[in-house]
């Protein structure tokens, strides 16, 4: 009995970790797609970056121009691949309706998520502010990503996530960006990047 229980437990966990891998397969192959060795390590900020911060970015902002008196929609997916009724369904149905911060405190990233092996997790407040010339000497230069959830668009034809990307020398994570990845040849395929659209 005790086999058979402890059996279904180790099931119960590999299945777990493959269904999380499988919702991940775009961030995964986007990291795939890096090319890296395998004695290559990469560092990950635990915390998960808020889905809203996706959804605000694929929108874009409009501003209303009193020469050609109508409202623009500049910044954002551009159309036909951005439309308002399929970025209403990707609202109604992955916004953070609770947590509104930029950082989602308690939700981490942890190996089981991801297929690179070779990965150092650091919670984001750890991370070094290079505004703030804040000293802190990493063993090597590692690059550095963070990531939100993965979001799908218009029947799963599309994934979309935020991502911040740096280097342990260079500690710059302001810069924030969607990839907007389709799928070719079995593969999460990064198509599209849009920033925020914020100048620092």
């Amino acid at each position: 009995m005790k086999k058979v229980l402890c059996l279904f437990i180790i099931s119960q966990l590999l299945f777990s970790c493959s269904v999380n891998k499988d919702l991940n397969a775009p961030i995964n192959d986007y990291i795939s797609s890096l090319n890296l060795k395998d004695s290559d390590k990469i560092m990950i900020i635990q915390e998960k970056i808020n889905n809203n911060v996706t959804i605000d970015i694929f929108k874009g902002k409009t501003f209303y121009y009193s020469g050609i008196n109508k409202y623009v929609k500049v910044e954002g997916v551009d159309k036909p691949l951005y439309d308002e009724k399929n970025w209403e369904k990707m609202k109604s149905k992955y916004e953070n309706k609770h947590i509104k911060d930029h950082w989602i405190k308690g939700d981490y990233w942890t190996l089981k998520d991801f297929k690179f092996p070779n990965i150092i997790f650091i919670k984001q407040e750890k991370f070094p502010n290079p505004g703030k010339y804040e000293k802190f000497d990493f063993q090597e230069n590692y690059k550095v990503f963070s990531f939100s959830d993965v979001i799908y668009y218009k029947h799963n034809k599309y994934a979309v996530f935020t991502i911040k990307s740096t280097t342990t020398d260079y500690k710059d994570t302001d810069t924030t960006s969607i990839l907007i990845l389709t799928k070719i040849k079995g593969k999460w395929t990064v198509f599209g990047e849009v920033g925020d659209g914020i100048y620092r």
